[in-house]
Protein backbone atom coordinates (compact mmCIF):
# COMPACT_ATOMS: atom_id res chain seq x y z
CA UNK A 1 0.00 0.00 0.00
CA UNK A 2 1.67 3.48 -0.99
CA UNK A 3 0.28 6.66 -0.19
CA UNK A 4 1.49 10.30 -1.44
CA UNK A 5 4.19 11.78 0.50
CA UNK A 6 3.10 14.27 3.13
CA UNK A 7 -0.64 13.16 2.30
CA UNK A 8 -2.48 13.82 5.90
CA UNK A 9 -5.61 11.94 6.55
CA UNK A 10 -7.76 11.77 9.65
CA UNK A 11 -7.89 8.43 11.22
CA UNK A 12 -11.88 7.25 9.86
CA UNK A 13 -9.72 7.85 5.90
CA UNK A 14 -6.79 6.06 6.80
CA UNK A 15 -9.27 2.84 7.99
CA UNK A 16 -11.48 3.21 5.07
CA UNK A 17 -7.98 3.06 2.60
CA UNK A 18 -6.48 0.34 4.64
CA UNK A 19 -9.73 -1.39 4.02
CA UNK A 20 -9.94 -1.24 1.13
CA UNK A 21 -6.45 -2.33 -0.15
CA UNK A 22 -6.83 -5.94 2.04
CA UNK A 23 -10.08 -6.43 0.27
CA UNK A 24 -8.67 -5.80 -3.12
CA UNK A 25 -5.21 -7.46 -2.25
CA UNK A 26 -8.05 -10.43 -1.22
CA UNK A 27 -9.64 -10.41 -4.50
CA UNK A 28 -6.67 -10.92 -6.31
CA UNK A 29 -5.51 -13.95 -4.00
CA UNK A 30 -8.61 -15.54 -4.88
CA UNK A 31 -8.26 -15.04 -8.69
CA UNK A 32 -4.91 -16.04 -8.64
CA UNK A 33 -6.30 -19.32 -6.79
CA UNK A 34 -8.57 -19.60 -9.62
CA UNK A 35 -6.13 -19.46 -12.47
CA UNK A 36 -3.78 -21.63 -10.91
CA UNK A 37 -5.81 -24.27 -10.54
CA UNK A 38 -7.25 -23.74 -13.76
CA UNK A 39 -3.73 -24.10 -15.39
CA UNK A 40 -2.02 -27.07 -16.33
CA UNK A 41 1.45 -25.87 -17.67
CA UNK A 42 2.92 -22.80 -15.65
CA UNK A 43 5.83 -20.88 -16.35
CA UNK A 44 7.94 -19.85 -12.72
CA UNK A 45 10.29 -16.75 -13.59
CA UNK A 46 12.25 -14.98 -11.29
CA UNK A 47 14.15 -11.80 -11.55
CA UNK A 48 17.43 -11.28 -13.13
CA UNK A 49 20.79 -11.36 -10.69
CA UNK A 50 18.64 -13.63 -8.29
CA UNK A 51 18.60 -13.08 -4.57
CA UNK A 52 17.30 -15.55 -1.91
CA UNK A 53 13.89 -13.74 -2.31
CA UNK A 54 13.34 -14.26 -6.04
CA UNK A 55 14.45 -17.84 -6.52
CA UNK A 56 12.74 -19.08 -3.12
CA UNK A 57 9.22 -18.02 -4.47
CA UNK A 58 9.72 -19.59 -8.08
CA UNK A 59 10.84 -22.66 -6.16
CA UNK A 60 8.33 -22.70 -3.37
CA UNK A 61 5.61 -22.73 -6.17
CA UNK A 62 8.10 -25.21 -8.60
CA UNK A 63 7.10 -28.44 -5.60
CA UNK A 64 3.73 -27.04 -4.52
CA UNK A 65 2.49 -26.95 -8.22
CA UNK A 66 4.42 -30.64 -8.85
CA UNK A 67 1.87 -31.59 -6.07
CA UNK A 68 -0.67 -30.17 -7.97
CA UNK A 69 -0.02 -32.14 -10.82
CA UNK A 70 1.21 -29.41 -12.72
CA UNK A 71 3.81 -28.90 -15.10
CA UNK A 72 6.48 -26.19 -14.46
CA UNK A 73 9.72 -24.43 -15.64
CA UNK A 74 11.63 -22.58 -13.51
CA UNK A 75 13.08 -19.60 -15.34
CA UNK A 76 15.71 -16.77 -14.81
CA UNK A 77 18.12 -14.85 -17.04
CA UNK A 78 21.23 -15.78 -14.67
CA UNK A 79 21.92 -18.78 -13.01
CA UNK A 80 21.57 -18.70 -8.88
CA UNK A 81 24.80 -17.73 -7.51
CA UNK A 82 26.80 -20.07 -5.90
CA UNK A 83 26.05 -19.16 -2.04
CA UNK A 84 22.25 -19.82 -2.88
CA UNK A 85 22.58 -23.25 -4.71
CA UNK A 86 22.01 -25.13 -1.61
CA UNK A 87 18.31 -23.94 -2.31
CA UNK A 88 16.87 -27.39 -3.67
CA UNK A 89 16.56 -27.67 -7.61
CA UNK A 90 18.25 -24.25 -7.63
CA UNK A 91 20.27 -25.21 -10.99
CA UNK A 92 17.09 -25.99 -12.88
CA UNK A 93 16.55 -22.31 -14.04
CA UNK A 94 16.72 -22.05 -17.27
CA UNK A 95 16.50 -18.73 -19.72
CA UNK A 96 15.33 -20.04 -23.31
CA UNK A 97 11.76 -21.42 -23.53
CA UNK A 98 8.40 -20.40 -25.95
CA UNK A 99 6.57 -18.80 -23.15
CA UNK A 100 3.61 -19.10 -25.75
CA UNK A 101 3.62 -23.26 -24.79
CA UNK A 102 2.63 -22.08 -21.34
CA UNK A 103 -1.65 -21.54 -19.84
CA UNK A 104 0.16 -19.37 -17.07
CA UNK A 105 3.36 -16.92 -16.09
CA UNK A 106 3.84 -16.26 -11.93
CA UNK A 107 6.71 -13.38 -12.26
CA UNK A 108 7.77 -13.00 -8.22
CA UNK A 109 10.16 -10.44 -6.88
CA UNK A 110 10.75 -7.90 -10.12
CA UNK A 111 9.58 -4.22 -8.74
CA UNK A 112 9.21 -3.50 -12.32
CA UNK A 113 8.35 -5.32 -15.32
CA UNK A 114 12.03 -4.90 -16.71
CA UNK A 115 13.32 -6.62 -13.84
CA UNK A 116 13.27 -10.19 -15.74
CA UNK A 117 15.09 -8.76 -18.55
CA UNK A 118 13.26 -11.62 -20.83
CA UNK A 119 11.50 -8.50 -22.23
CA UNK A 120 14.71 -7.52 -24.09
CA UNK A 121 15.01 -11.39 -25.47
CA UNK A 122 10.88 -12.14 -26.06
CA UNK A 123 9.75 -8.49 -27.05
CA UNK A 124 6.02 -9.54 -26.46
CA UNK A 125 7.31 -11.69 -22.91
CA UNK A 126 4.82 -8.92 -20.45
CA UNK A 127 1.86 -8.40 -23.60
CA UNK A 128 -0.57 -10.46 -21.57
CA UNK A 129 -1.00 -12.86 -24.57
CA UNK A 130 -0.30 -15.46 -21.77
CA UNK A 131 -1.91 -14.47 -18.17
CA UNK A 132 0.71 -13.48 -15.69
CA UNK A 133 0.77 -12.97 -12.07
CA UNK A 134 2.95 -10.62 -10.46
CA UNK A 135 3.72 -11.62 -6.90
CA UNK A 136 5.67 -8.98 -5.45
CA UNK A 137 6.44 -6.72 -2.17
CA UNK A 138 8.36 -3.41 -3.91
CA UNK A 139 6.04 0.25 -3.30
CA UNK A 140 7.94 0.68 -6.73
CA UNK A 141 6.01 -2.13 -8.66
CA UNK A 142 4.17 -1.26 -12.11
CA UNK A 143 1.61 -3.89 -11.52
CA UNK A 144 2.57 -5.36 -15.00
CA UNK A 145 0.24 -8.37 -14.53
CA UNK A 146 -2.98 -9.46 -15.51
CA UNK A 147 -3.31 -10.47 -11.55
CA UNK A 148 -0.98 -8.04 -9.29
CA UNK A 149 -0.54 -9.16 -6.15
CA UNK A 150 1.42 -6.31 -4.99
CA UNK A 151 2.20 -6.02 -0.51
CA UNK A 152 4.50 -3.55 -0.04
CA UNK A 153 3.90 -4.63 3.62
CA UNK A 154 4.72 -8.10 3.17
CA UNK A 155 8.51 -8.17 4.35
CA UNK A 156 8.96 -10.54 1.08
CA UNK A 157 7.75 -12.04 -2.20
CA UNK A 158 7.81 -15.58 -0.27
CA UNK A 159 5.50 -14.09 2.47
CA UNK A 160 2.49 -13.66 -0.17
CA UNK A 161 3.80 -17.28 -1.78
CA UNK A 162 3.23 -18.68 1.48
CA UNK A 163 -0.44 -17.33 1.98
CA UNK A 164 -1.23 -18.33 -1.77
CA UNK A 165 0.00 -21.97 -0.65
CA UNK A 166 -2.12 -21.81 2.11
CA UNK A 167 -4.82 -20.49 -0.01
CA UNK A 168 -3.78 -23.73 -2.55
CA UNK A 169 -4.08 -26.49 0.76
CA UNK A 170 -0.74 -27.43 -0.12
CA UNK A 171 0.71 -29.99 1.59
CA UNK A 172 4.46 -28.30 3.51
CA UNK A 173 7.83 -30.35 2.51
CA UNK A 174 11.31 -29.69 3.67
CA UNK A 175 11.51 -28.49 -0.10
CA UNK A 176 8.60 -25.60 -0.17
CA UNK A 177 10.10 -24.80 3.57
CA UNK A 178 13.95 -24.54 2.73
CA UNK A 179 12.58 -22.05 -0.38
CA UNK A 180 10.42 -20.13 1.42
CA UNK A 181 12.78 -19.35 4.68
CA UNK A 182 15.79 -18.54 2.61
CA UNK A 183 13.48 -16.08 0.82
CA UNK A 184 12.43 -14.46 4.28
CA UNK A 185 15.92 -14.76 5.35
CA UNK A 186 17.21 -13.11 2.58
CA UNK A 187 14.90 -9.80 2.74
CA UNK A 188 14.80 -10.08 6.24
CA UNK A 189 18.30 -10.04 6.72
CA UNK A 190 17.98 -12.76 8.97
CA UNK A 191 15.32 -11.17 10.98
CA UNK A 192 17.39 -7.51 11.41
CA UNK A 193 15.70 -5.42 9.18
CA UNK A 194 12.71 -3.32 10.30
CA UNK A 195 10.64 -5.22 7.46
CA UNK A 196 10.56 -7.86 10.57
CA UNK A 197 6.99 -8.63 11.41
CA UNK A 198 4.96 -10.92 13.27
CA UNK A 199 3.63 -12.16 10.66
CA UNK A 200 7.24 -13.11 9.69
CA UNK A 201 8.01 -14.79 12.78
CA UNK A 202 4.54 -16.69 12.16
CA UNK A 203 5.52 -17.78 9.12
CA UNK A 204 9.03 -18.91 10.32
CA UNK A 205 7.82 -20.92 13.40
CA UNK A 206 5.43 -22.75 10.78
CA UNK A 207 7.85 -23.76 7.92
CA UNK A 208 10.90 -24.82 10.82
CA UNK A 209 7.55 -27.75 11.87
CA UNK A 210 8.70 -29.18 8.75
CA UNK A 211 11.73 -30.62 9.90
CA UNK A 212 14.57 -28.65 8.43
CA UNK A 213 17.64 -27.10 9.82
CA UNK A 214 17.91 -23.24 10.40
CA UNK A 215 21.57 -23.67 10.05
CA UNK A 216 21.45 -24.99 6.92
CA UNK A 217 20.23 -21.66 5.51
CA UNK A 218 22.38 -19.37 7.66
CA UNK A 219 25.25 -20.91 7.19
CA UNK A 220 25.56 -20.40 3.50
CA UNK A 221 23.75 -17.58 3.53
CA UNK A 222 25.18 -15.39 6.07
CA UNK A 223 28.15 -17.69 7.34
CA UNK A 224 30.14 -18.12 4.58
CA UNK A 225 32.49 -15.79 2.58
CA UNK A 226 35.24 -16.79 0.23
CA UNK A 227 38.86 -14.81 0.25
CA UNK A 228 37.94 -13.24 -2.46
CA UNK A 229 34.64 -11.72 -1.40
CA UNK A 230 36.46 -10.77 2.27
CA UNK A 231 39.12 -8.58 -0.30
CA UNK A 232 36.57 -6.88 -1.60
CA UNK A 233 34.78 -6.13 1.47
CA UNK A 234 37.79 -4.62 2.61
CA UNK A 235 38.32 -2.81 -0.65
CA UNK A 236 34.70 -1.42 -0.32
CA UNK A 237 35.26 -0.37 3.58
CA UNK A 238 38.80 1.24 3.44
CA UNK A 239 37.25 3.88 0.30
CA UNK A 240 33.66 4.27 1.40
CA UNK A 241 33.29 8.41 2.31
CA UNK A 242 30.82 10.25 3.54
CA UNK A 243 30.05 13.74 1.73
CA UNK A 244 28.51 16.96 2.84
CA UNK A 245 25.39 15.58 2.33
CA UNK A 246 25.56 13.57 4.87
CA UNK A 247 25.27 10.07 2.56
CA UNK A 248 28.01 7.27 2.95
CA UNK A 249 29.02 6.35 0.03
CA UNK A 250 31.66 3.60 -1.83
CA UNK A 251 32.37 2.98 -6.00
CA UNK A 252 33.70 -0.66 -6.96
CA UNK A 253 34.55 -0.40 -10.91
CA UNK A 254 34.85 -3.57 -12.71
CA UNK A 255 38.76 -3.07 -12.87
CA UNK A 256 38.49 -3.46 -9.20
CA UNK A 257 36.82 -6.34 -9.21
CA UNK A 258 39.15 -8.22 -11.46
CA UNK A 259 42.27 -7.05 -9.85
CA UNK A 260 40.81 -8.20 -6.45
CA UNK A 261 39.41 -11.74 -7.86
CA UNK A 262 36.02 -11.18 -7.23
CA UNK A 263 32.38 -11.75 -8.66
CA UNK A 264 29.94 -9.55 -8.52
CA UNK A 265 27.79 -11.11 -6.49
CA UNK A 266 30.57 -10.88 -4.20
CA UNK A 267 29.01 -7.70 -2.71
CA UNK A 268 25.91 -9.02 -1.45
CA UNK A 269 25.75 -8.25 2.10
CA UNK A 270 28.12 -5.38 2.35
CA UNK A 271 25.25 -2.49 2.08
CA UNK A 272 23.70 -3.66 5.42
CA UNK A 273 27.42 -3.37 6.98
CA UNK A 274 27.74 0.37 5.25
CA UNK A 275 24.27 1.07 6.61
CA UNK A 276 25.44 0.00 10.40
CA UNK A 277 27.37 3.79 10.50
CA UNK A 278 24.45 5.59 12.47
CA UNK A 279 25.32 9.55 12.21
CA UNK A 280 24.79 9.35 8.36
CA UNK A 281 20.90 10.06 6.30
CA UNK A 282 21.55 6.84 3.60
CA UNK A 283 24.51 4.40 2.95
CA UNK A 284 24.92 3.93 -0.86
CA UNK A 285 26.97 1.23 -3.24
CA UNK A 286 27.82 1.94 -6.99
CA UNK A 287 29.20 -0.90 -8.70
CA UNK A 288 30.31 -1.51 -12.52
CA UNK A 289 28.36 -4.73 -13.52
CA UNK A 290 28.86 -5.88 -17.71
CA UNK A 291 27.76 -2.96 -18.75
CA UNK A 292 25.44 -1.42 -15.95
CA UNK A 293 25.94 0.46 -12.99
CA UNK A 294 24.17 -0.89 -9.85
CA UNK A 295 23.50 1.37 -7.00
CA UNK A 296 22.13 -0.42 -3.63
CA UNK A 297 20.60 2.15 -1.24
CA UNK A 298 20.23 1.34 2.79
CA UNK A 299 18.97 3.53 5.61
CA UNK A 300 18.28 3.62 9.66
CA UNK A 301 16.29 6.86 9.59
CA UNK A 302 12.71 7.12 9.31
CA UNK A 303 12.69 10.35 7.31
CA UNK A 304 14.35 9.25 4.24
CA UNK A 305 12.48 7.75 1.35
CA UNK A 306 15.08 5.48 -0.66
CA UNK A 307 12.59 4.59 -3.25
CA UNK A 308 12.15 8.15 -4.21
CA UNK A 309 15.86 8.52 -4.63
CA UNK A 310 16.11 5.35 -6.55
CA UNK A 311 13.39 6.00 -8.82
CA UNK A 312 15.07 9.58 -10.45
CA UNK A 313 17.78 6.77 -12.00
CA UNK A 314 14.96 4.66 -12.99
CA UNK A 315 15.14 1.72 -10.25
CA UNK A 316 12.71 1.81 -6.89
CA UNK A 317 12.26 -0.41 -3.71
CA UNK A 318 11.25 0.34 -0.33
CA UNK A 319 11.48 3.16 1.50
CA UNK A 320 14.36 1.92 3.63
CA UNK A 321 16.21 -0.73 0.84
CA UNK A 322 16.12 0.35 -2.52
CA UNK A 323 18.12 -0.07 -6.02
CA UNK A 324 18.45 1.04 -9.26
CA UNK A 325 20.29 0.09 -12.76
CA UNK A 326 21.65 2.02 -15.14
CA UNK A 327 23.43 0.95 -18.69
CA UNK A 328 26.91 2.90 -18.63
CA UNK A 329 29.93 2.53 -16.76
CA UNK A 330 32.04 4.58 -14.63
CA UNK A 331 34.18 7.19 -14.65
CA UNK A 332 36.13 9.06 -12.43
CA UNK A 333 35.82 12.68 -11.69
CA UNK A 334 38.45 14.05 -9.13
CA UNK A 335 36.69 17.18 -7.82
CA UNK A 336 39.19 19.81 -5.22
CA UNK A 337 38.18 22.40 -3.00
CA UNK A 338 39.40 25.46 -1.27
CA UNK A 339 38.49 25.34 2.90
CA UNK A 340 39.04 28.46 4.57
CA UNK A 341 41.43 28.50 7.49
Amino acid sequence: MWMAPGLKLDKGELLGIITHFMETLDQELKKAVELINKSSKILLVSHKRPDGDTLGASLAFHFALKQMGKETTLACMDGAPERLQFMPSSKEFVHEFNYLDYDLIIVSDAGAYHMTGFHEVYPDFLSRKVPIINIDHHQSNDNFGTINIVDAQASSATMIVWRLLKMLHIQLTKEIAISLLSGIYNDTGAFLHANTTQETFEMAGELAQAGISISDIVKPMFRQSSLSQLKLWGYILENARKNENNILSAVISESDFKLLGAHHSDTGGIIDLLNTVPEVDYAMLVAEDGGVVKGSLRTQKDDVNLSDIAAQFGGGGHKKAAGFRVNGKLEKKIVWKIVPA
